[in-house]
């Protein structure tokens, strides 16, 4: 069981993408509440998310061509002259780059937290197409977090997320079999909010319907819906159905 909260240098889960994939692993933190550090490394990459109250409040990497002002080049939102100034500048200061930015009049407040959003969804997305990779959670809060910060809903990345991972029989196969009949359970989750697709997927287990019915439920092509499924067993809101046991006497 994990922790309420309190601060740790030492890892408290670890396992590898191969073997539990990200979204099971956001959903075991998720359901203690556990502010800390999911950390992911695949040979030289290394990303890691920040969590607290149930939220997604930052993301880093340590990939040149994913930070703030390389995106923010390739956007055309700095010339290149600005971004090497605002480089020279954080070097001597030792200021975050966004604030630099801002105390530079490159950026306001409000441009810099919708560019650091975008960021941190980025960076969230990309590790969903993982497959391999070892992963770590530390318990504890960063004090010396970027300034700006987020509030991205746990479970509204998973079902965002889950349509970024590569492999849907792979997803299907943690599912079960085409047999394998699912249930709604009694979970509810605050943070989540359905598409009417999504909505119509979750409304069509009933207890009945085996797998391979419902992954080819239409307008969806088969694989979003086996991703979209995946997140909803993941989340914990649907379920295999467990047979009916019958017991039969035999007169002696």
């Amino acid at each position: 069981m994990l922790p309420a909260s309190g601060p740790s240098s030492n890892p408290l889960y670890q396992t590898d993408l191969a073997q539990t994939p990200l979204p099971e692993i956001l959903v075991k933190i998720h359901r203690y509440k556990v502010p800390g550090v999911v950390e992911c490394r695949r040979g030289t990459e290394v990303k890691r998310i920040f969590l607290d109250r149930g939220k997604i409040i930052f993301a880093t990497t340590n990939q040149i061509i994913e930070s703030l002002g390389d995106r923010l080049v390739r956007a055309g939102r700095l010339t290149q002259e600005q971004y090497d100034e605002s480089v020279r500048r954080l070097t001597e200061t030792h200021k975050r780059h966004g604030v630099t930015l801002i105390e530079m009049g490159l950026m306001t407040h409000e441009e810099l937290f919708a560019e650091v959003r975008d960021q941190i969804q980025e960076i969230l997305w990309t590790l969903f197409t993982w497959t391999s990779g070892a992963v770590t959670f530390t318990p504890g809060r960063d004090k010396n977090l970027e300034f700006v910060k987020t509030d991205i809903s746990v479970p509204q990345a998973i079902l965002h997320g889950v349509r970024s991972m590569p492999d849907a029989k792979t997803l299907v196969a943690r599912l079960g079999t085409k047999t394998t009949i699912f249930e709604r359970t009694e979970n509810a989750i605050e943070d989540l909010h359905l598409s009417e697709n999504e909505q119509r997927l979750l409304d069509s287990v009933n207890g009945k319907r085996p797998l391979v019915d419902l992954v080819n439920i239409p307008p969806l092509l088969p694989g979003e819906n086996a991703r979209i499924f995946y997140a909803f067993h993941a989340l914990q809101l649907i379920a295999p159905k467990e047979p009916i046991k019958v017991q039969v006497r035999v007169n002696q």
